[in-house]
């Protein structure tokens, strides 16, 4: 399919040029030229949403009507705005390249003379962007349509009581809406049907949350490109979907790489969900070595995961407004979960449950874990107990940590109760064992911090997070 490419310039040998390249290119491209801006909005006026442009490249010095003043008019319009703009100008200074890209909010900048290669370059990621925004448009818009074509197909139906085309239309809605909003939370905010949907309706409830988020996403990301970095995106998340799906869990949210998923179902006990999300758990990083094989397979680099788990009450409800609204999990168990996530790379480690979770946990000895410290994260006054679950580590690494937890939880107790000195010499027989294991060098570190520069005669063994 042919992109149509928009090009404003006052200069026929620059328009000649580039028209050249473009037509000369690998891509299929439709080049439309007008000689200043009046022009160019004078023929976008009378396109329809199909003919326009994908792009339009914009000169900034031009008679009539400059670049500066087709572009605000442009990202003014609702129908023109979300049409991407390349300015190509003789205007080097950055000065005018930051002004361009912020002010004029101009999508990118590229100055005269260029390099064709470059040029064509930023052209197809451009529109690649575009045609992605529009396609997620579309949907957003046929989406709404459904809406509205299903409370319309609700009024006739109802007027005609011909209840079986009024439950199929209703059910047909509801598999759309689950694409978007898992049906737990549905038979929570329109347990009477998507028309009679609850908004602001909260309720309180206990459940554990899981955390789960890519290590080093950005590196990653940084070597692929748009497309590239989806596919990767959207093939992460599908085969992390199932270990949670298998244990009764649902995700709430993605948050780009990251996974929220909770555990709550009214015919399990709070014990039994904190069992599945630490099941979950191990599935998801079993699943991970195996994509990791095939990775290896590729010559790629493998992925990390870090996994935070904590259970606790919180709020389930909808938030917005009528027009736009998102069914969501609130509280401090779901900040909590979200923080265990984040120290799974202070402490090393994979999988870090809370101190809550683990006393759920009817059969603690299942589990291979080991306590890891007495923490106060940010935004949270109470310290908490957080563990490590080590059962998918690898078999040298899991015995290894065995053997060296005895010493450890023996350093542990002597490091709260202010012996430096012996608890570092249970961290260091711990080091011998494991010199790799960052949770044995973090101790050491402490102990022989606090022997020169005690903590206050308050502290009770907390370790407090200034930061997220």
């Amino acid at each position: 399919m042919s992109s149509i490419i928009l090009l404003v310039d006052d200069s026929r040998t620059i328009r000649s040029h580039v028209r050249n390249i473009l037509q000369n290119s690998d891509e299929d491209y439709q080049v439309v030229d007008k000689e200043d801006g009046y022009q160019a909005l004078k023929w976008l006026s009378v396109q329809t949403g199909k003919t326009l442009p994908d792009i339009v490249i914009l000169d900034r010095n031009m008679p009539n009507m400059s670049g500066d003043d087709c572009i605000r008019i442009l990202k003014s319009d609702p129908a023109w705005k979300r049409i991407p703009v390349l300015f190509l100008t003789a205007q080097v200074e950055m000065s005018e390249l930051v002004r361009g890209l912020s002010e004029l909010e101009a999508e990118d900048y590229l100055p005269k003379p260029f390099d064709p290669r470059e040029f064509l370059a930023r052209i197809k990621v451009l529109i690649r962007i575009k045609k992605a925004e529009d396609l997620t448009h579309q949907l957003n818009l046929d989406l709404e349509d459904s809406l509205v074509l299903q409370k319309k197909a609700y009024e006739e139906l109802k007027s005609t009581k011909i209840r079986l085309a009024e439950t199929e239309a209703a059910a047909k809605l509801t598999g759309v809406f689950e694409k978007f909003v898992p049906k737990e939370f549905l038979n929570r905010i329109a347990p009477d049907g998507l028309e009679n949907l609850l908004f602001g309706h909260a309720e309180s409830d206990f459940v554990t949350i899981l955390f789960s988020d890519i290590r080093a996403f950005t590196e990653i990301s940084e070597n692929l490109s748009p497309q590239e970095l989806m596919d990767f995106l959207n093939g992460y998340l599908r085969e992390m979907n199932p270990p949670i799906m298998e244990n009764h869990g649902f995700v709430d949210k993605f948050i780009g790489d990251a996974i929220m998923a909770v555990f709550d179902r009214p015919d399990m006990s709070d014990a039994d969900e904190a069992r599945s999300a630490v099941e979950a758990a191990l599935g998801m990083q079993k699943v991970l070595e195996q994509l990791n094989i095939k990775r290896r397979k590729l010559k790629l680099d493998p992925v990390a995961m870090g996994i935070g788990i904590h259970s606790g009450n919180v709020i389930i409800g909808t938030v917005g407004f009528e027009e736009r609204m998102d069914s969501t999990v609130l509280g401090d168990a779901v900040n909590l979960a979200s923080r265990l996530e984040g120290l799974t790379k202070y402490y090393g480690c994979s999988l870090i449950i809370s101190e809550d979770t683990l006393k759920l946990l009817e059969n603690q000895k299942k589990y291979q874990t080991r306590e890891l410290d007495l923490v106060m994260v940010k935004g949270r006054k109470a310290p908490l107990k957080i563990h490590e679950v080590f059962d998918c580590d690898d078999e040298r690494i899991k015995s290894v940590k065995l053997q060296a937890l005895d010493p450890f939880l023996e350093g542990l107790a002597s490091y709260r109760k202010r012996q430096w000195k012996k608890s570092l010499g249970k961290f260091n027989e711990c080091l011998k064992v494991a010199p790799q294991d960052l949770v044995y060098r973090i101790y050491v570190e402490r102990c022989k911090t606090f022997m020169d520069q005690p903590p206050p005669k308050k502290w009770n063994g907390v370790y407090e997070f200034k930061e997220k």
